[in-house]
């Protein structure tokens, strides 16, 4: 289970909706209390896929790394990354599925025509090697 802040969604929207057509992504950040990861706050990243950024995302790992050190010293984790679908539905691709880690909640947010329309969160089912559905709780 992931809890986000509506507060936090309509931000990472907002991203999403610059980045359109493109696929934009980003880590969620904030802590885990009995297995439920509660986001306090985003932080975008940089597509750096080197391909169509319409279809793919990549997060550097070295800037994947840089944020996991400077949540750490805030006393923060990445409990999970986010990344839209532009014109797409809010469900894994092959290639979220075969990208995937099983540490992390992945929030995906389908994107039509610039604007967010629906959210699902996943987590990395390690036995299958597929994203499942986890539930998300939006707080207000």
């Amino acid at each position: 289970m992931i809890r986000i802040p509506r507060e936090v969604l309509r931000s990472i929207s907002e991203s999403c909706s610059a980045r359109y057509p493109e696929e934009a992504c980003g880590f969620l950040i904030g802590r885990i209390e009995g297995g439920v990861r509660i986001v306090s706050r985003h932080t975008p990243a940089r597509n750096s896929h080197t391909g169509d950024k319409n279809r793919r995302y990549l997060i550097d790992p070295l800037e994947y790394k840089a944020v996991e050190d400077e949540t750490e010293r805030a006393g923060l984790s990445i409990v999970g990354v986010y990344h839209s679908h532009p014109d797409a539905p809010a469900i894994p691709s092959e290639y979220d599925n075969l990208h995937a880690v099983p540490f992390l909640t992945y929030l995906i947010i389908s994107v039509r025509r610039g604007t967010p329309v629906e959210f699902s969160s996943w987590v990395l089912n390690e036995i299958t090697g597929r994203l499942e559905r986890d539930y998300l709780e939006i707080l207000d």
